[in-house]
């Protein structure tokens, strides 16, 4: 028959360690719900591409990129950029559009 905490005595180490355990239990956070904005100051700046996928243009060191990413959830629910990715310079965004065209044709006949 289980012991309650009245009698409990100071001897009885077993027991002791049992309520001591029940004490150190973490406490159950609510779950937030997922955001899935960007920082304010980047809002104009983001075009999402579903599937989690997103274009930005940002600066970095005073040079302007476009970063195509993968993002993902953190344990916050803030979305963050992952390992999964290109980030193109200037010069080399330049030269993709100017074959974007040509990529698109050879892509739309494949299909």
């Amino acid at each position: 028959m289980p012991k309650s905490k009245e009698y409990l005595s100071d001897t009885d180490d077993s027991s002791e360690e049992e309520v001591k355990s029940n004490k150190r239990k973490p406490k159950v956070e609510e779950e937030k719900p997922v955001t899935k904005k960007a920082k304010k100051e980047d809002e104009e700046t983001i075009w999402d591409l579903g599937n989690n996928r997103q274009v930005n243009v940002r600066n970095f060191k005073g040079k302007y990129y476009v970063d195509i990413r993968e993002m993902y959830c953190d344990k916050e629910g803030d979305m963050k950029p992952s390992k999964k990715g290109i980030c193109l310079t200037m010069q080399q965004w330049r030269k993709f559009m100017s074959v974007v065209e040509e990529v698109d044709k050879v892509a739309k006949s494949k299909c």
